[in-house]
């Protein structure tokens, strides 16, 4: 094997190429090695029998030829991986085997950090903030004494402060328009929203103009208009400062590890730092003496004598101004009336600013980044490795290696030669057709690699051959059976499902991830195509079910479009892909298809100017709501108590039978009793059924009331989803399916998020869809009739039971794994 050398300067050493000696890589390639290890195999193989390893031994010479076709093949297998994984011209069009690290490492937004970039990478936004909203608008309230959730803060209620609900903050570039800047916002959000998470209040700040009084002394042969305009470039990106956007390889360059680089969402503009991202916080005051600080690191500059801040909302403060926060800072424009009567220079006590009517721009020798959203030139991504098809499957037979006087090759025999030398010369063909079919399938499965990691399921072939028929005597010596042997595949079809099924766990792996296995998924059932399938789907869709596996829908999209159908929930995508179900499947009541919807409780929240009636967790119908009352001081929003409509004394006594239909309590459950004459108070239920529970009272006389939990949470909004499944397809119907769906929602959702689960029968799931798609059209605002569309986010609250469903005791989960007692599904 030839080594090409680095040279070396030509006064060190001279510009040589030479021959390694060192020993090869590859065993395979090592011509020496094979020839010594065969020789050893036919000593010990043949014994006594075979005594002469010279080399005009005919069986050395065979062995010669064998080793160095394996060289051969070592020295392909050697190549680079982009090139053994190469594609012919003709199949240029099918989509690459691997993912960028633009693709597969950035995820979608899961800080306020990863949003504030997600913002600031939008032309016309300088700088963004994210607050979180302690009290929603309109304002709810918990009354524990009745369990409900009212719009009142009377009678001692206490205020429920909604978690996840953020305020946006933008701070616009000069001369753009802040309604389009927040329209543009509006729809990055919501495209890239978390589960659970909302942006109630998006806002394009007004500015607060930035006044700085100074008195200086400067350099005798300083020149005070430059010094100005450096003051005020120094001063205003203190005020307002405007983070960089820095390209792949200027962070390359800084030693940052790739995975940082790319960690966090896609931006267009190159990457932001975190750390420089952490120091452009919103400020909330300015001080005078960071002020002097910037000032005195000018050249130039000797001493500020006295500066002053103000604002348009402030009046003019020595030490610090506080800054009002509904709006954003910036520093006053540079005109001559600012050089006349804000800044003022000093030589040796002579007064000698700028006498110029306007000040002409000067060059930036503090911040010479001038335009630090301009696209980045250098390429954002690595690009794939493009490798060169190499024609691997392209064997000679070893006939060609032998010496002449064999007669065997393209030359052959002579005419003359006797009909036995002609029959040995082909029995030797004969004998070495054996060892040119394994080395030329070899071969042909090294040129189908690209195969064999490809995500095509359409042919799952992994053995693949290639004929010898056009080698030297092999017309005349293989018969129609070697044809039918090439036409039949080297490999039945339960092998090549296995081993391709087992290709991709391995490139799943390679992710990290464990998928599915089959005999969980279809049970009674073995290994078929559709299970490569699903396999492929999920590995070709990873990008989406890895990075965006907590990103939720955007419901600002209208919900009639045909393409909102692939707008659907990470989660959602994940779980479906994890399970070998399609993702997008809607109105499951009129198909046999499976599928779930999956409700953010967060939406369903109160907003302010909404018409919103007051609901029971337990009315019997959701159209009994009053969608009409108004959220006026006083008005209920949602009851959790359920009505008992009955006290009956028990078989034994100091017990007492409770009527509650579909109460759903368990033994051992505590509930407290309100609104009854005689039996007020928290009990311990025993003996639960259908429709009655028992306490621990003495009959008085028939009675009604209400009853809650004694643990209600307040909060049935806040890290919460609702998954509703249909009850009626086959999978769906085996207990072992819905274990597995649970502990996949379980592992998959994020920790914080609590999951409630219902599975509908037909009618109800008609009745769940035609409410979801009214809710879909009230959130995205393109309902036909809004008021319908509103009083059905009553409804759907109802129906889902918000607040007055238990809350799963779910086991501890690491991935699959159950820690402590078994998770039976009833």
């Amino acid at each position: 094997m030839v080594e090409s050398l680095t040279p070396l300067p030509s006064q060190v050493l001279p510009q040589s190429l030479t021959i390694s000696n060192a020993p090869l890589s590859q065993p395979g390639m090592d011509y020496a090695l094979l020839r010594k290890e065969g020789i050893q195999a036919i000593a010990t193989l043949s014994g006594t029998l075979w005594t002469d390893y010279n080399a005009h031994d005919p069986g050395i010479t065979i062995l010669e030829a064998l080793c160095y076709a394996i060289t051969d093949l070592s020295y392909r297998l050697d190549f680079e991986m982009e090139d053994l994984l190469a594609r012919p011209d003709h199949e240029l069009d099918q989509p690459p085997l691997f993912f960028t690290a633009r693709q597969i490492l950035t995820v979608n937004p899961l800080t306020t950090a990863d949003y504030r970039k997600l913002l600031i990478d939008i032309d016309g936004v300088k700088n963004a903030w994210l607050e979180p909203i302690e009290t929603p608008e309109p304002a709810l309230y918990y009354d524990a004494n009745n369990a409900k959730l009212t719009f009142s803060n009377q009678d001692l209620a206490e205020p429920v402060n909604l978690r996840g609900l953020y305020r946006v903050l933008l701070e616009p570039e000069p001369h753009y328009q802040k309604g389009d800047l927040e329209a543009i916002a509006t729809a990055r959000l919501h495209q890239h929203r978390n589960l659970c998470e909302d942006f109630a209040d998006i806002r394009v700040l007004d500015f607060e103009d930035i006044t700085v009084k100074a008195e200086i002394d400067i350099d005798a042969d300083a020149d005070p208009q430059t010094l100005l305009t450096q003051i005020h470039e120094a001063i205003a990106h203190h005020i307002s400062p405007a983070l960089p956007f820095l390209s792949l390889q200027t962070l390359l360059d800084q030693g940052k590890p790739v995975e940082d680089i790319f960690a966090g969402p896609i931006l267009n503009h190159g990457f932001l730092d975190d750390d420089q991202l952490r120091q452009f916080d919103r400020k909330t005051e300015l001080h005078t003496s960071d002020l002097i600080h910037i000032i005195l690191n000018i050249p130039g500059v000797n001493i500020v004598r006295r500066i002053t801040l103000s604002s348009s909302q402030s009046p003019e403060q020595e030490w610090a101004l506080d800054l009002d926060p509904q709006l954003t800072p910036r520093l006053k424009s540079l005109t001559a009336t600012a050089t006349a009567h804000d800044i003022k220079f000093y030589k040796r006590h002579i007064l000698c600013n700028p006498s110029l009517p306007t000040i002409p721009p000067q060059p930036s020798t503090i911040h010479p980044l001038q335009n630090p959203k301009s696209e980045v030139q250098n390429p954002q991504d690595f690009p794939l490795p493009q490798g060169t098809y190499r024609e691997l499957s392209d064997y000679e037979s070893i006939q060609t290696e032998f010496p002449l006087t064999y007669g065997i090759g393209e030359i052959g025999l002579p005419p003359s030669a006797s009909a036995e030398r002609k029959a040995q010369a082909k029995q030797l063909q004969a004998y070495l057709m054996v060892f040119d079919q394994l080395l030329a399938n070899y071969f042909a499965q090294l040129d189908h690699v690209r195969h064999l990691f490809s995500l095509d399921t359409t042919q799952i072939q992994t053995y693949f051959a290639q004929s010898i028929a056009h080698f030297p005597g092999c017309q005349s010596i293989l018969k129609d059976a070697y044809i039918e042997y090439l036409e039949r595949s080297p490999e039945t079809a339960t092998i090549a499902l296995d081993r391709k099924n087992r290709f991709l766990d391995h490139l799943i792996a390679q992710y990290g991830e464990t998928f599915t296995n089959h005999s969980m998924l279809y049970p009674n059932s073995t290994l078929a195509q559709r299970v490569l399938q699903h396999k492929a789907d999920f590995a070709a869709d990873y990008p989406q079910v890895s990075a965006q596996r907590s990103q939720a829908f955007d419901y600002t999209r209208n919900p009639n479009q045909l393409d909102n159908l692939h707008n659907i929930p990470g989660l959602k995508r994940r779980v479906a892909r994890l399970l070998g179900m399609e993702s997008n499947r809607q109105f499951l009541a009129s198909s046999t298809d499976e599928g779930f919807y999956i409700v953010e409780h967060l939406l369903l929240r109160p907003r302010q100017g909404a018409v919103t009636g007051s609901i029971s967790s337990t009315a019997p119908d959701a159209s009994d709501t009053n969608p009409d009352a108004d959220t006026e001081a006083g008005a209920d929003f949602i009851s959790f108590a359920h009505a008992i409509t009955e006290f009956q004394p028990a078989l034994y006594p100091d017990i007492v039978t409770c009527t509650s239909p579909g109460h759903g309590l368990k033994t051992g459950d505590s509930i407290t009793i309100f609104y009854s004459t005689h039996y007020s108070g928290t009990y311990t239920i025993t003996n639960p059924q259908a429709d009655t529970f028992e306490i621990a009272h003495e009959f008085i006389a028939t009675d009604t009331g209400e009853w809650v939990n004694s643990n209600q949470c307040p909060d049935p909004f806040s890290f919460q989803i609702s998954v509703v499944f249909p009850d009626w397809p086959e999978r769906f119907r085996s207990p072992s399916i819905k274990q597995l769906l649970y502990d996949t929602l379980i592992a998959e959702t994020p920790a914080h998020i609590t999951l409630h689960f219902h599975w509908l029968e037909r009618d109800r799931m008609r009745e769940f869809e035609t409410l979801y798609a009214l809710w879909l059209q009230y959130l995205s605002g393109h309902a036909p009739n809004p008021t319908e569309a509103e009083a059905a986010v009553t409804r759907l609250i109802n129906f889902l039971g918000l607040g007055s469903t238990d809350i799963p005791d779910f086991p501890a989960l690491v991935g699959y794994m159950v820690i402590g007692d078994d998770f039976v599904v009833t």
